[in-house]
């Protein structure tokens, strides 16, 4: 009776490491299946934020108080934007409207001498103001008319 009893206890001992491998292999596994789930989880909500990003322009060229010295008064004006297709450009030269591109870069021409501030707008397809660039201020140098 007392070998059995022994025998009993050994056993239970034997299904009870059993068991703890088991449990420790079942979390294992649901540990990892937890964490691909928040790392498939984590890159969804990143890309989502990153494809429904706000628009946005930045004002490259000329830089913020440049000096520009052209005879033609020719003006090279860039910029970096991130926003969604079909949108449009408008370049603002003292607070009038200069031109439209969908291009991000463009010269103007016949600015004359002094100081004058630039800024960009990005219209979507149906016209809406969507972003607006920081103002530049800018100082074109030429040479006077008599000279021209």
């Amino acid at each position: 009776m007392r070998t059995h009893l022994h025998t009993c206890m050994n056993n239970q001992s034997t299904i009870s490491t059993k068991a703890s491998t088991f449990s420790f292999t079942a979390t294992r596994h649901l540990m990892i299946k937890t964490g691909f789930c928040a790392l498939v989880l984590t890159c969804i909500l990143f890309s989502q934020f990153a494809y429904s990003a706000p628009t946005s322009i930045q004002l490259i060229a000329p830089a913020h108080e440049a000096t520009i010295r052209n005879t033609q008064g020719q003006v090279h004006i860039s910029w970096v934007a991130h926003a969604k297709a079909n949108v449009v450009y408008e370049i603002y030269l003292d607070d009038v409207l200069k031109k439209t591109t969908p291009h991000t870069e463009m010269a103007l021409t016949g600015v004359e001498r002094g100081a004058h501030s630039i800024y960009l707008q990005v219209k979507d397809k149906s016209g809406k103001v969507i972003a607006v660039s920081h103002t530049h201020t800018i100082y074109v140098h030429q040479n006077s008319k008599l000279f021209r």
